[in-house]
């Protein structure tokens, strides 16, 4: 039994996993104050209205199903206004819901972004989807662009990475090259490594710095850690692939202790997590918490959405233009339950090690 609940993928399903733990074992009241603590908001478009009489479809809970993480930098309610999203994540769950496929979708991503009513609009990036018209219109941007259905996308706090980190007593993440965040500046006492550097009135200042090799990040460090941008090879796409490792070494972290087994340990990590989780009004919380119970670390595939080249626009900035044809076979395996021979064919991303 203990073996069977150390199933999490990624912060979403660690708390849909941990709070099915006490309504499986009996415990529902704790499990009710699991999933009270998960902000609720409309985060889905308006369903197309149906004839009078017409029979209403159940919340989906088994697969295929795909969910969309957004990343925020504070509790928002994914409403217009709230910001642009610096992470966008389509989690495909296959109908076996026995493994799962994490694809990122860097923020600069230049697709025609959706129109308030639901129609194609001009290119920009993607998160200026977010930023016009919150989750609904960022969930319709991606159905248009991928030809699949997000079934349930959920908002989370990246603010709240440091103290979820923390809890975990950090994580260990490779680094294979040494990289300078030269628009993180850090106090002169800060213990974290640094390197000299200048900020933009020209003073000189002490920027974050990330050594070669395995490096242990606390909350803040793995704060700076997921943010770093500039001075990363592949800039966003670098930093997308950080965040698939930030993930999978938590998901490992919380396996490898027993926060799932002992009471009071779960009882906080849950709260934790749930704290910083925004999810839509009809998400069937416990139902799929328990559809995803058998999912690991090692049953995630990560990978990003194909990227042919980066471009400068005018009037929106540098963006990431995708590779249209590599995204439609991405996405054509994706809606016919092909992934496994597409990733045979295009490794995944290898997120054991980092920029």
């Amino acid at each position: 039994m203990r073996r069977r609940w150390r199933l999490i993928l990624t912060v979403v399903v660690v708390v849909l996993v941990t709070g099915s733990v006490a309504a499986v074992a009996g415990a529902r009241a704790l499990s009710h104050r699991y999933e009270g603590a998960v902000e609720r908001a409309d985060l889905l478009p308006p369903a197309p209205s149906r004839p009078a009489g017409a029979p209403t479809e159940p919340p989906k809970v088994k697969g295929p199903m795909n969910l969309l993480l957004i990343g925020s930098d504070s509790r928002s309610k994914g409403e217009p206004g709230d910001g642009r999203s610096d992470v966008v994540i389509l989690v495909h769950i296959p109908k076996s819901t026995g493994k799962a496929y994490v694809i990122s979708i860097p923020r600069d991503t230049y697709l025609p972004i959706a129109t308030a009513d639901g129609g194609r609009g001009s290119r920009n990036k993607v998160n200026a989807a977010y930023a016009w018209g919150g989750a609904p219109r960022l969930v319709q941007t991606l159905n248009q662009f991928t030809g699949v259905t997000v079934d349930w996308p959920v908002i989370i706090d990246f603010a709240g990475i440091r103290t979820l980190t923390d809890l975990v007593g950090g994580v260990d993440v490779t680094i294979d090259k040494r990289s300078v965040d030269s628009y993180r500046f850090l106090p002169e006492d800060s213990p974290y490594p640094s390197a000299p550097c200048t900020d933009p009135q020209g003073r000189s200042r002490r920027c974050v710095a990330f050594p070669a090799g395995t490096v242990h990040l606390d909350g803040k460090l793995a704060e700076y850690y997921v943010r770093q941008r500039r001075g990363l090879p592949n800039d966003d796409l670098d930093r997308s692939k950080r965040h698939q490792q930030y993930l999978r070494a938590l998901a490992e972290k919380i396996a490898d202790q027993n926060l799932l087994t002992d009471p009071l340990k779960l009882d906080r990590l849950v709260r934790t997590a749930s704290g910083m989780l925004t999810v839509d009004r009809r998400m069937p919380v416990q139902r799929l918490a328990f559809t995803l119970r058998h999912l690991r670390a090692k049953d995630l595939t990560f990978m990003t959405v194909p990227i042919a080249e980066n471009r400068d626009v005018p009037g929106v900035g540098a963006v990431m233009v995708p590779d249209l044809a590599q995204s439609r076979e991405l996405f054509a395996a994706l809606r016919g339950g092909r992934l496994d021979d597409y990733v045979r064919e295009h490794p995944p991303n290898d997120v054991r090690h980092g920029r």
